[in-house]
């Protein structure tokens, strides 16, 4: 076991990092959080909004507007996916596109999906792969607009012998199942195959590599990015090898991410802590560019009572690739800089 304090982030290498998947919230510092992203190495980022459902009473979500602040005074620095806004509460297919064509005109790099979340999903106007939707994901595929999706979650917020553990919980016939959330996702892909999409969180794929090869193999058009599930990096350290295997033949298709700001976004009563953010960089970056077999130390994350000790093998990839991960791969899916914003 290699001894190495928490949160270090001086054992890593110096690359010019683009974190693509962090988060906005309501009472946002951008000096704060450009202070926290600059401490976990990332020179730039991907700001991301998020759609609101159930719509919180007499809360309208001012993400958007944050998310197009937070890239105004970052000055060439973050890019910005916008989210859909439900809180009309009447939708025809074309209005799916016209807000999706407003997101690109005021200059938003794409568009933020948290659409494929059980705890949203079952509160949509209709579902994913439905008519209401077919347009706009034709759109989306024709304009080349990239998504950002959150699809499903991990498999245990479906046991119904967890409800009340976590934040989270499934059981119950509300719910589709995790392999009919996949299959509506294959469908929706198989329907557009040219659709820019980048499943966050490895699409929850960590424990099971070769369905996410036949996932990767099936839709080339698509990526998964790398933003914790804390758990997930402790499931791809228990099958190391395989996992280095997996990360250098997909090289090309992963995109480095953090959630750095998801705390906040998730519970407003929660304040941003930048040591308990930047964890979630730290325990990325250790896995992929260390050969560390340690102890998961305390405080990674916002659910590591689970994880807490369990053992992080990092699989030490080449610098070559790390770069292709760090901002390579986003910057070919998404562009090398920032549209203009235009309100």
């Amino acid at each position: 076991m290699t001894d190495t304090p928490a949160f270090d982030f001086n054992a890593f290498a110096d690359l010019p990092i683009l974190d693509g998947h962090i988060h906005v919230w309501a009472d946002l510092d951008p000096e704060l959080l450009w202070q926290t992203l600059e401490r976990t190495g990332a020179r730039r980022c991907n700001a991301l909004s998020l759609s609101q459902l159930p719509i919180p009473e007499g809360v309208p979500s001012q993400l958007n507007t944050q998310a197009l602040r937070f890239k105004q005074v970052s000055h060439g620095r973050a890019f910005a996916f916008g989210a859909l806004d439900y809180s009309s509460g009447s939708f025809a297919p074309a209005d799916l596109v016209a807000q999706a064509q407003q997101l690109d005109a005021q200059g938003f790099d794409g568009i933020k999906m948290w659409e494929g979340k059980p705890s949203m999903n079952v509160h949509l106007p209709g579902r994913l792969e439905s008519e209401l939707y077919a347009p706009y994901w034709q759109w989306m595929e024709s304009r080349g607009m990239p998504i950002t999706m959150h699809m499903a979650d991990p498999l245990r917020f479906w046991d119904p012998a967890r409800a009340g553990l976590e934040r989270w919980s499934y059981g119950g016939e509300k719910f589709l199942s995790r392999d009919e959330m996949y299959a509506e996702t294959e469908r929706i892909l198989n329907r557009h195959p040219h659709l820019k999409i980048i499943f966050a969180h490895f699409l929850f794929f960590w424990d099971n590599l070769p369905r996410a090869s036949q996932f990767l193999n099936a839709h080339p058009a698509v990526a998964l990015d790398l933003t914790p599930g804390v758990g997930g990096f402790l499931e791809l350290s228990e099958t190391r090898d395989a996992a280095r295997e997996f990360f250098l033949r997909y090289q090309d298709r992963l995109i480095y991410g953090t959630d750095v700001g998801a705390g906040p976004v998730v519970d407003p009563a929660v304040p941003f802590e930048p040591m308990r953010e930047s964890g979630q960089a730290w325990l990325v970056r250790a896995f992929l560019e260390t050969d560390w077999a340690m102890p998961l130390p305390a405080g990674v994350g916002a659910v590591t009572a689970l994880f807490t000790g369990k053992c992080l093998r990092g699989i030490a990839l080449p610098r070559a690739v790390l770069e292709k991960i760090y901002w390579q791969n986003f910057e070919r899916l998404v562009g090398t800089t920032p549209r203009m914003i235009h309100l």
